[in-house]
């Protein structure tokens, strides 16, 4: 299986150029359209260092209260325009007594993993100094309770899992997909939230179902969930031949800010893709705030 990488030197300095080449003249904005046919359903969870028990079952007690009093909607009404927590109202503790929980009320910080390049779940505000987003304002109501500060640390997405083992971060909050893999990497907490592996491509593509995907160039962030649910397609909307032909073809992008150049890119042929497979809410918000997304990325390549 042949990856196709993006240094990420090289990433940075084609940037600016591609994000401005991508908002062009006035006017000639780029059109996008999400495929009716999904990849993949799929649950966001938090991630704890496996074993991190009590603080795992602390955090999930505090959502309970929170979906109860009405906060959670609340908050993901004002990111997403709907109710898109699926935080139960009962909740069983697990009984565990390892020490996870009482060393973060010692130390009093909370200290939350994250890419923050992740909009709207955790991203960069507009001043570049803030880390904003759905997962950030519920992090900091569950830190309230807890009476623990709340730190939100940057890290590389691809190496999320040694950041979490080594206990330089206490979770990885961040859109975080329950994998089988990490169920058995990571102590989970139970879902908060529901999402899609969804497929964008530009207004008129001609690209209407997964199965004209097969010899297209396709995007993907290295080390999401993406992958997973496209292998989960072989054998259904492509054959082994044209998932292998399909593969071989495929960007692996190491920030999820590449998302967003990703899309940007889309249409220039060897140098873009055809099709870029992310989370249905980052493709929904990043068409719903295209202007600000583009300015914060190209902020990025400065």
């Amino acid at each position: 299986m042949k990856i196709k990488k993006l240094a990420a030197a090289a990433l940075a300095a084609l940037l600016g150029a591609s994000l401005l080449a991508g908002c062009g003249a006035a006017g000639s904005k780029k059109e996008y359209r999400i495929l009716d046919e999904t990849l993949k359903d799929e649950h966001y969870v938090i991630g704890f260092k496996k074993g991190n028990e009590t603080l795992r079952d602390e955090v999930q007690r505090i959502l309970v209260e929170l979906q109860k009093d009405g906060t959670l909607s609340a908050i993901s009404k004002e990111w997403f325009g709907e109710d898109k927590s699926i935080v139960p109202t009962t909740f069983t503790p697990s009984g565990a007594t390892d020490d996870s929980l009482q060393k973060v009320k010692d130390k009093g910080v909370f200290t939350l993993g994250l890419d923050d390049s992740f909009p709207p779940m955790g991203f960069r505000s507009e001043n570049g100094m803030d880390v904003v987003g759905f997962d950030i304002d519920v992090a900091k109501k569950v830190c309230e309770k807890m009476g623990v500060t709340l730190v939100t640390q940057p890290i590389s997405w691809d190496a999320k899992d040694s950041e979490l083992s080594s206990g330089k971060i206490d979770c990885i909050w961040n859109g975080f997909t329950s994998l089988p893999e990490r169920e058995e990497a990571m102590t989970l907490s139970f879902p908060y939230m529901v999402n899609k592996q969804v497929v964008v491509v530009l207004k008129d593509s001609p690209i209407k179902t997964l199965a004209d995907l097969k010899d297209k160039t396709v995007v993907l962030q290295k080390g999401s969930s993406a992958l997973d649910a496209l292998e989960a397609k072989r054998g259904q909307a492509f054959s082994q031949q044209e998932y292998d032909a399909l593969i071989s073809f495929t960007y692996n992008l190491g920030s999820r800010w590449m998302n967003v150049l990703a899309l940007n890119d889309l249409g220039k042929g060897a140098n873009g893709g055809d099709a870029v497979i992310m989370d249905e809410v980052v493709a929904k918000y990043y068409t719903s705030h295209r202007d600000q997304l583009v300015k914060d990325t190209a902020s990025k390549a400065e």
